[in-house]
Order: C-alpha cells, then structure tokens, then sequence
C-alpha cells in the first residue's frame, strides 16, 4: 500500500496535529505518523497542566498565545463534547528585587493588550483570603489567563483530527526513508510519499532529523508535577484561586479539582537518549512540593500527595520558539520552554502559513530557525 499526500507531519503531539488541522484547513492533504499513541504513550502534551498563559516577556509570545487560545475555542466549538476554558487569570509573586525582570512582562503585555493589574497585600487577601504577600512581594494577576482540563481537551482535538480528511497513523515504525524528487517513508503500516515533512517530535525531534541527516542542537530539560489533596473546609476557598506562579524559583500550581491543587515544578537538564527517560519524579520533589504548598497555604490543611509525575520539554538558546525550514522542504517545529499547549498551536499557525506560501506574520522573524544558522544550532 502506498499513500500520497503532500505533507507528512511526524510527531502526533499538539504542535502536530494542530499543524495538520490547519494545512487541512486550507486544502493541503496532510499524513500525521507517530511511533506511539499520544493520550497513552510517552509524548508530553497529556502530561501538560493545561495552563494558558499571557504572562511572558514578549509580545511575540503573548500573540502566538492568542492564537492558541482561538484554536482550542474553534476545535471545541466544531466537537460534539463541550468543555469549557477556566478563565480564572494567572497571578504572579515577584520578589520586588526583581521588580525590573517584572516590567518586561507588563510593557509585553500592554504591547499585546493582554488585561492585568497590581494588586498590594490588603487587595490580594480581600479577593483571595488564603493568600498573602511577605513584605519583599508584589503581585500582578494577567487576567486573560485561565487553564483548560487536558485530559479531556487534547482527546478531542485527536478524536476530531482522525475524522477529518488527513490521516492520522500511530504505532508507526520508520524502517526507511528515501529523499530524490520527493520524501519517501518505508514503515511497517506501508509507504507514505509526500512533497514536504515537517518535524514536530518534541524531544525526539533530533533523532527524528537524523533519518534526514540533519541535526537540530537543543536543551531538553526534566520536569515534575503533582497533586495535592486539600481537606474538606476549605474546599471552596482553593478551587476559586487563580493560577499561581513565583518567579523567584518557577513554582506554578493552579485547582484540579474542588479538592485538590496541582503544583509544577523541579526542572533539571535531561541529557540521556529521550526513550531512557523514566516519567516518575523524584522524591525529593514530592518532599519539596509538600513544602511549598504549606509555605503558600499556611491557613489551609494540605492532606495528602494524590499523584506526581514528570516529562520532558525542549528548549533553543534563546529560550524562543523554533519554526522553519531545516533543508529544501524539510521544517521543523519545537522548543516551546515548557509551554507547548500554550505555544503550538499559534506556531503551528504560522509554519503552516510558510509552506502554504503566505505572507507570513511579521511575528515570525522572531522564531525564524535561520536566527541560529550562524551560530552552529543546525
């Protein structure tokens, strides 16, 4: 059996599937192939927070955020399963040391403008009785800012992908790929042709390249997440809290459930081959999320560690998305920092209007892949 199309995307993660739902969009007949099953195998978009947030130092970001945003909206309005995105905003502690770091993220977001204000500790308590600020914070919420529940939103978005017109194959085993007139694929399901590939792997992007021979020089990094269970008083008091992010050690948690809280945290450089890579974390993080949560919670009683578990993200030198082309016809999509959800399908968006041949947004010259081509990345 051989099918045609005129791109293959190889990775079935968010950044590739939302890459197929808008080449399709647009007429362009599009094969995703993955190695594994992404609800169920090892990629990192099921194990996200499904946090969407606008709180980043540039307006490049914040729109590409944007855009996410409308195509998790536009995906759910065409599925027969509603959710609904929990718009409870995003507020940030920052130590006022850091109160330049700060204004990076609030002229960002005026730029893209994204609602926020700042709150002081007599304003914070009277909306969030739970929580204060020490006498070295300020606090800023990003009110557009909200979450959405992964585990029911991404099967959607995989459900929907696999009825439409592009075809969606997992368990997929590259035994061979030829490279003259046009990208040839020998896998066990069969070969797949196409006239353009795009590589949207996420940590195993470059292991993917190298069937190409290329490589693609990122960072991949660990991290870590759990869940806390909260006793029954103050069950209403933790489920109307916001997302909660301090900046000064990366710690983010956000409501689960009406009676647990979700924490992340404890991102450490993974250099070992991807497949190696054991999805528990360590228990030392369970120790120090426990830690955290009482520290940030000190009114309320955190009963227990529900669940904990770990993944892998990328990351470019620049700490910026990477989106363009690797050689004549083959691109690649990644290094999101961690915030794939947040961040792919606005990218997906953008590489997909290059290989369509549109005007591309101005936006894109920020995530250009050629920013690094003089800089041994490639």
């Amino acid at each position: 059996m051989v099918m045609d199309s005129e791109v293959v995307v190889l990775g079935s993660g968010i950044s590739g599937l939302s890459t197929a739902y808008f080449l399709e969009k647009a007429g362009c007949k599009t094969i995703v192939l993955d190695t594994s099953d992404p609800i169920h195998g090892i990629g990192s978009t099921i194990r996200s927070a499904g946090i969407i947030s606008h709180f980043f130092p540039f307006p490049e970001e914040i729109r590409i955020v944007q855009n996410s945003l409308k195509f998790y909206k536009e995906i759910i309005g065409l599925s027969s399963e509603k959710i609904s995105y929990n718009n409870s905003g995003l507020l940030a502690i920052c130590p006022k040391s850091d109160e330049k770091r700060l204004s990076d993220f609030t002229t960002a977001m005026s730029s893209a403008n994204v609602n926020y204000h700042h709150l002081d500790n007599t304003e914070l308590k009277k909306i969030y009785h739970m929580l204060s600020l020490s006498s070295n914070e300020i606090a800023i919420i990003s009110e557009d800012s909200g979450y959405f529940d992964i585990n029911r939103l991404f099967p959607i978005i995989f459900n929907y992908i696999q009825t439409q017109q592009n075809h969606l194959f997992t368990n997929i085993q590259i035994k061979n790929v030829q490279n003259g007139n046009s990208f040839r694929f020998d896998t066990n399901y069969g070969e797949f042709t196409s006239d353009k590939v795009i590589i949207a792997g996420g940590a195993w992007s470059d292991k993917i390249a190298k069937l190409f021979n290329c490589n693609i020089k990122f960072n991949t990094y660990s991290t870590q997440a759990a869940i806390l269970s909260i006793s029954g008083p103050f069950h209403r008091h933790v489920s109307s809290l916001p997302i909660l992010y301090k900046m000064n050690n990366g710690l983010y948690g956000r409501p689960f459930s009406p009676s647990s809280f979700l924490f992340g945290d404890g991102t450490r450089k993974y250099l070992d081959d991807p497949n190696n890579f054991k999805f528990e974390p360590e228990e030392s993080f369970n120790k120090y999320v426990l830690q955290q949560a009482i520290e940030l919670f000190p009114n309320i009683s955190v009963n227990s560690l529900q669940k904990s578990w770990s993944g892998l993200y990328t990351s470019s030198q620049d700490l910026r998305p990477i989106i363009g082309e690797l050689k004549e016809n083959l691109f690649f999509m990644g290094c999101f920092n961690g915030f794939g959800i947040m961040l792919a399908p606005g990218c997906s968006q953008l590489l997909s209007d290059i290989i369509l041949n549109k005007t591309p947004s101005p936006d894109f010259n920020c995530f250009n892949i050629k920013r690094f081509h003089n800089k041994n990345i490639l």
